[in-house]
């Protein structure tokens, strides 16, 4: 096995199928979360969300299985680059590959949204990424249906869960999310791919949110002169503080983005080069 990638409670490695010998991912959680019932239930749950999708902007999600008493989803091989990783270490290279990038991170959100289900944790570490700009949706652990009128009108407030950095107001407040939610961080999220920065960035995780909360919408041409006004208008409605100004879906997002260029001039591909974070991202 080959190790990719890691977070707090889970780790990514690359295997061989047993059955085909077919590469494949194997994500599954860390010795010290193996024992935790919520962990366990959250796994088994992306493999629920995944298991039925078919799109070429979404990874593949094969199987749940238990290898050596350890609950493993199984997810087609595919780059293990994140977007995140691409725009931090790679940000003149990505640059090159943004339209199609912007275009495929839509799409595919727009059939996860399509199959009745909300992401709800839309970032640029949870997009992979190849050289050729292709884009796969990961990361279904806090996916939920969206809640019809009927428990709207029940009021109370949900758990917060999310990525403080990308989060929408009204996710912040615990209150009642649809798909313009996802579009707010999709819209996050593009802002840092065309600036190689965070819309909004703090000292503390408080304060982060109380910008998102209150602070007005910064626009991506300030940050990066070659970014188009119709594009970075559009990246702004996307990040409006109220669900209503934002486009209704993302199928009205791509048909307006069609309309209009996201750079003056097309960035040329870069053979090699690097960036480093500059800005803090507290979570």
């Amino acid at each position: 096995m080959k190790a990719l990638a890691t977070s707090r409670t889970c780790q990514i490695v690359e295997a061989l199928r047993d059955s085909d010998e077919k590469r494949v991912v194997l994500k599954t959680l860390r010795k010290d979360f193996r024992d935790d019932k919520e962990q366990i239930t959250q796994l088994k749950h992306e493999y629920t969300v995944g298991k039925g999708m078919k799109h070429p902007s979404v990874i593949r999600t094969l199987d749940f299985i238990t290898e050596n008493e350890i609950p493993c989803v199984v997810l087609e091989c595919f780059s293990p680059l994140s977007l995140r990783q691409a725009i931090r270490e790679q940000f003149e290279e990505t640059l090159f590959l943004v339209p199609q990038v912007v275009r495929q991170t839509a799409e595919g959100l727009l059939y996860f949204h399509q199959q009745g289900w909300l992401h709800r944790d839309v970032k640029p570490d949870n997009f992979l990424v190849d050289s050729k700009g292709n884009i796969k949706l990961i990361d279904f652990s806090i996916a939920q249906k969206p809640k019809g009128t009927f428990s709207r009108l029940l009021g109370g407030k949900g758990k917060v869960q999310g990525t403080r950095s990308y989060m929408p107001p009204e996710q912040i407040r615990g209150e009642t999310v649809d798909q313009r939610s996802d579009i707010y961080s999709l819209g996050c999220s593009l802002f840092e791919l065309v600036t190689g920065r965070l819309p909004f960035t703090a000292t503390s995780s408080d304060q982060l949110l109380q910008k998102h909360l209150k602070t007005t919408v910064p626009a991506a041409k300030s940050a990066n002169d070659n970014v188009t006004k119709p594009f970075s208008d559009l990246v702004e409605r996307m990040m409006a503080k109220k669900k209503q100004n934002r486009p209704n879906n993302l199928h009205d997002f791509l048909n307006e983005y069609k309309k209009v260029k996201v750079f003056h001039v097309q960035p040329r591909r870069v053979e090699q080069s690097s960036r480093s974070a500059e800005e803090t991202d507290p979570e």
